[in-house]
C-alpha cells in the first residue's frame, strides 16, 4: 500500500508539523462554538486517549511493518475490515497512530484533488471553520482545544493526506520525538 512505503521522516514530519503551525495561531483565531470533532476528540466512536487493547475489541486492526527503532512507541495500523471512504470521500488509505499504547491519531488519505477539497470542506464544518494555512499554501491546519488537524495537500497530484489528532497526546509525542533527536544528534 502507498503509506507502507513512506519511512520513518515521513511519519516524524506529519506527526511533527502540526506544533509549528499550532504555536503561531493567535489569540482569538478560533470560532467560538466547539466544533463536532473538537468536541468529541474521537474517530468514529472511538476516543482518542484509548488504549490499543480497548481499541482492539471495536476494530481488527493491522500492524503496520514500519521501520522503527526497537521500542518505539509509534505504532501504526490499518482496518482491513473498514470501508476506504467517509461520506462520499473515497480514500486511499486510513492509517490508525497510537502512541505509548493509546489511540492519538488517524491518517485519512485522498487520492486525487476532487476528493481532497471536499475532505477540506469536511474538515472544516467537523472543526468549525476555515483552516490556518502554512506560508506554502499545502498544508492547512485547524488547531482545537482538545483534537486539530492538518491536511497537507500535493500540489502536483491533488493527493491530499488529513492527520487528525488528540493535542495533549500530540504533545507527549513531541516530548518523545525531540529526545530521539537530540539522542540522534548526539551520535554524529
Amino acid at each position: 500500500m502507498l503509506l507502507r512505503l513512506i519511512g520513518a521522516a515521513g511519519i516524524f514530519y506529519f506527526a511533527m508539523a502540526p506544533h509549528a503551525f499550532r504555536a503561531a495561531e493567535p489569540d482569538g483565531a478560533r470560532v467560538a462554538a466547539i466544533a463536532p470533532a473538537e468536541k468529541e476528540n474521537a474517530f468514529r466512536g472511538v476516543p482518542f486517549g484509548t488504549p490499543l487493547a480497548e481499541v482492539q475489541k471495536k476494530w481488527e486492526l493491522e500492524p503496520l511493518d514500519e521501520a522503527g527503532p526497537p521500542g518505539d512507541p509509534l505504532k501504526l495500523f490499518i482496518r482491513n475490515d473498514e470501508t476506504k471512504s467517509i461520506g462520499n470521500i473515497a480514500l486511499q488509505e486510513i492509517v490508525y497512530y497510537f502512541f505509548d499504547g493509546k489511540f492519538y491519531a488517524v491518517q485519512i488519505c485522498a487520492p486525487d484533488s476532487r476528493q481532497t477539497e471536499i475532505l477540506r470542506q469536511a474538515l472544516d464544518i467537523a472543526f468549525g471553520g476555515r483552516p490556518d494555512a502554512s506560508r506554502e499554501g499545502d498544508s492547512y491546519v485547524w488547531p482545537g482545544k482538545s483534537a486539530s488537524a492538518q491536511l497537507i495537500v500535493n500540489p502536483g497530484t491533488g493527493e491530499g493526506r488529513a492527520l487528525i489528532f488528540n493535542n495533549d497526546l500530540q504533545a507527549d509525542y513531541e516530548k518523545y520525538s525531540l529526545g530521539a533527536a537530540k539522542k540522534a544528534a548526539s551520535e554524529f
